[in-house]
């Protein structure tokens, strides 16, 4: 009876195996090939007041097909911003930013703009938003 079972459903496993594998493949084939079709353009580095981070807005594009948006990324002073979406926060707007204390950042922003993300903390960092 078993066997009966295993016989009937080991086509299907091949197939599901097969195409989870093509999935996969094909994902990091399109990252390879068009990975890098997006750039992010700098607007302000503000490292707050200790210095042991800093907080980036950046422009972000990804060609004609969409549109481009501010963004936000809180990083260690160390690091280098990277060819990726923001950490904190994304809108189609621009908006300000100010370092409250070591580890507290303040964001205003237009209420009207389209937010995409906007998280409330980053690490032990914590992110105060203030709609105008």
């Amino acid at each position: 009876m078993k066997n009966k079972w295993f016989k009937k459903l080991k086509p299907l496993l091949i197939t599901a195996v097969v195409l989870i594998g093509l999935y996969f493949a094909g994902n990091y084939v399109l990252n390879t090939l068009f990975g890098d079709m997006c750039g992010n353009k700098i607007v302000q580095k503000l490292p707050s007041p200790n210095g042991d981070k800093v907080a980036y807005i950046f422009q972000r594009d990804c060609g004609a097909t969409t549109g481009t948006s501010y963004q936000l990324s809180i990083l260690n002073s160390d690091e280098e911003l990277p060819n990726k979406s923001g950490n904190a926060f994304v809108s189609d707007n621009q908006f300000q930013i100010k370092w409250i204390t070591n580890d507290k950042l303040r964001v205003n922003y237009n209420k009207s703009s389209e937010t995409y993300e906007m998280d409330k903390s980053v690490g032990w960092t914590k992110i105060e938003y203030i709609g105008n």
